[in-house]
């Protein structure tokens, strides 16, 4: 299998990633592949999928974060997700911080 590719499991056609695949993931930038690993059924997958994509700060991952941080039956898991938005709204808002002109001091 390729690293970052999530494994098909033939009885259940549910993908599972291991955390050797999030870490590929993350070091890979496939915020997509992380995305898909937030349904993965092992909690620890999971939040090292929320961890991941916090680190990565994309645009992308804000819905799924902030549904996850909300509804994940896990505690953990929806407090990683938790950790993680916050990181990546935070980055945003860096971001757009940084693209407002500045405006010279008045005297």
């Amino acid at each position: 299998m390729p690293p970052g590719r999530l494994r098909e499991r033939r009885s259940e056609e549910v993908a599972m990633a291991t955390l050797d695949d999030i870490d590929a993931m993350r070091d890979d930038r496939d915020v997509d592949g992380l995305i898909r690993a937030l349904a993965d059924e092992d909690e620890f997958v999971r939040s090292q999928a929320a961890l991941s994509l916090g680190t990565l700060a994309d645009p992308k991952a804000t819905e799924p974060l902030e549904r996850m941080r909300n509804e994940d039956p896990s505690a953990s898991v929806r407090e990683a997700a938790a950790t993680a938005y916050r990181w990546v709204v935070g980055r945003l808002r860096e971001v757009e911080a940084a693209r407002e002109p500045k405006t010279p001091p008045t005297r």
